[in-house]
């Protein structure tokens, strides 16, 4: 997460996809250093990346 910096999403599915994403990794896990804009692809490319790195991180527990 970045303090004190700002980003716009495209749609309210852009932002709920990337918070989903958020909730599923630890926070080191995402860096949104130099982002300003979220498209709807981006973030549901970056949401499908966090649940499969959430399963292989879940699976070698």
């Amino acid at each position: 997460m970045v303090y004190n910096s700002y980003v716009i999403y495209q749609s309210i599915e852009a932002a709920q996809a990337v918070w989903e994403a958020m909730e599923l990794l630890p926070c080191e896990s995402i860096n949104f250093s130099g982002v300003h804009y979220i498209s709807d692809e981006a973030a549901a490319a970056n949401l499908e990346l966090a649940r499969l790195k959430a399963a292989i991180l879940s699976s070698a527990e």
